[in-house]
């Protein structure tokens, strides 16, 4: 399984934080962070784009969560 777990983490929690970020960016700069004069409202569609692109983060979270079991009932 090797970084099986921690990929899946990755591809949860990057998108995740950017799509977050942008979020921010978009109160800062108030109805202009919807509007075309920035290029936010497109990043923010991408970056949640990226959240399913491969994959939602569900199914991320569910091999994580199954790696990590397996990890402890391994340990008793």
């Amino acid at each position: 399984m090797g970084a099986l777990s921690e990929v899946s983490q990755i591809k949860v929690a990057a998108p995740r934080m950017a799509q977050e970020v942008i979020d921010f960016a978009m109160q800062i700069h108030g109805g202009g962070g919807m509007s075309d004069d920035f290029p936010l409202a497109a990043a923010w569609t991408q970056a949640r784009a990226l959240r399913l692109a491969d994959g939602p983060d569900e199914v991320h979270l569910g091999v994580v969560a199954k790696i990590e079991l397996a990890k402890q009932k391994l340990q008793r």
